[in-house]
């Protein structure tokens, strides 16, 4: 495991509001962990926004994926097979 935990945050159009996490994920004094974010079909501004913070150096790894929408379980089981993480933990996109 390359990491002590992997946030994961499944998401759809919430561009508005999923700085709101990237804030807080920030503000953590823990660094060892890896956020996966799937985006399940977003047709908003998601994957501009995500993008531009991968493109920044970051305290934590950002990992962004796109899929067609099928689902919070869909994306749920995909991220468990990407974790690079000891621990997993969901973290909702609100």
């Amino acid at each position: 495991m390359k990491y002590k935990i992997t946030v994961f945050t499944p998401t759809y159009n919430r561009a508005y509001i999923l700085s709101n996490l990237f804030e807080s994920l920030l503000h953590q004094t823990f660094r060892s962990f890896e956020w996966i974010i799937i985006d399940d079909g977003s047709t908003d501004d998601t994957k501009a926004l995500v993008e531009g913070w991968i493109l920044k150096k970051n305290v934590f790894k950002i990992r962004y994926f796109w899929q067609e929408n099928g689902g919070k379980c869909r994306a749920i089981n995909k991220a468990l097979d990407l974790a690079d993480g000891e621990l997993f933990f969901t973290v909702d996109s609100d």
